[in-house]
């Protein structure tokens, strides 16, 4: 099973979110579970224009399907 079918499938706790980091071109490179965005963002070094957005479930099921698309073509 791949991890967009994993999210798709099971149950989060709502306050969950992920940070997604990309390679130059733009693709999918790693995403990142954080459990208590509260704690990631006062130690995150990432602050300001250059902090990395959170995003919840359904934010990142519509990135990776995006991406699994433009990598299909």
């Amino acid at each position: 099973m791949n991890f967009l079918t994993h999210l798709k499938k099971t149950n989060h706790e709502e306050s969950t979110r992920w940070i997604v980091k990309y390679t130059p071109k733009g693709k999918v490179r790693e995403i990142k579970q954080i459990y208590k965005p509260s704690e990631y963002y006062a130690a995150n070094k990432h602050k300001g224009k250059n902090a990395r957005p959170l995003h919840n479930k359904n934010a990142l099921i519509k990135i990776l399907e995006n991406d699994k698309k433009e990598n299909n073509n």
